[in-house]
């Protein structure tokens, strides 16, 4: 991205503008935290009940956390510091961001998201695209959640093609996101980094189904995997060249 669009992805007034909305959602998060306490406590459960959870589900929530901070440290070099930060704070999830922004470069004749030709017009698209676009989960979950969730519900209990055709149709979603960068012959180091990914990931479901502590390994599958297929594309890199 070049120097103007840098200099406005990282400066005072777009830290102010992602501050304020993850300053909220902060705050929110705080007055739950804070009623849950006192409604646990008035219903009798022990204080050190209510410590061991509160440690435990701060610890498993780190495990999620790692692809997205692995897709910040990504976005941060292509779109600041602060509007990844936010994305990745508040509603976005490390999938859909860096889906939406690559789309969106890519819809402008890029390459990627790093083109130093990015201008500060094509900045506010990619931010437009990854803002709106999001904005739909929710309101589409306020509308139709509840009726699809006890329509699903109802097909699964009567069984039958419904029921394999709800485990296709996800199959199906991650093979279109997926698949364009499996085939990418122009792009060898992206393909054989989800080939590494994608075996690491198997190599630990394996382990996980004989090991004692095999839940907790296969929480960490993802995040390794992606971690070691990001790594892997130092030396394939190199090697490729």
């Amino acid at each position: 991205m070049n120097p103007e669009t840098m200099a406005i992805a990282n400066s005072g007034f777009m830290l102010l503008l992602c501050a304020i909305p993850i300053a909220i959602v902060l705050f929110q998060a705080i007055i739950f935290l804070i009623k849950a306490w006192r409604e646990a406590k008035a219903i009798g459960i022990p204080v050190s009940t209510l410590k061991r959870v509160a440690t435990n589900s701060a610890v498993f929530s780190i495990v999620p956390s790692l692809p997205i901070i692995i897709i910040l440290s990504v976005l941060m070099p292509a779109l600041g510091k602060y509007f990844p930060w936010l994305r990745l704070s508040v509603i976005g999830s490390a999938m859909y961001e860096s889906m939406a922004a690559t789309t969106t470069v890519k819809s402008f004749g890029f390459m990627n998201l790093v083109d130093s030709h990015i201008t500060p017009s094509i900045f506010l698209s990619i931010a437009w695209v990854m803002t709106l676009g999001i904005i739909s989960y929710p309101i589409a979950n306020i509308i139709f959640l509840k009726r699809y969730d006890t329509t699903v519900t109802s097909l699964k209990r009567k069984g039958g093609f419904i029921e394999q055709a709800i485990g296709a149709l996800f199959i199906g979603f991650m093979a279109v996101m997926g698949i364009p960068e499996l085939v990418n012959y122009k792009n060898p180091v992206g393909i054989t980094t989800i080939i590494v990914a994608g075996l690491v990931a198997i190599i630990i479901e394996k382990f996980a189904k004989k090991s004692e502590k095999g839940s907790i390994l296969k929480d960490f599958s993802f995040p390794i995997s992606m971690i070691v297929g990001m790594a892997s594309a130092i030396p394939i890199s190199k090697i490729l060249q």
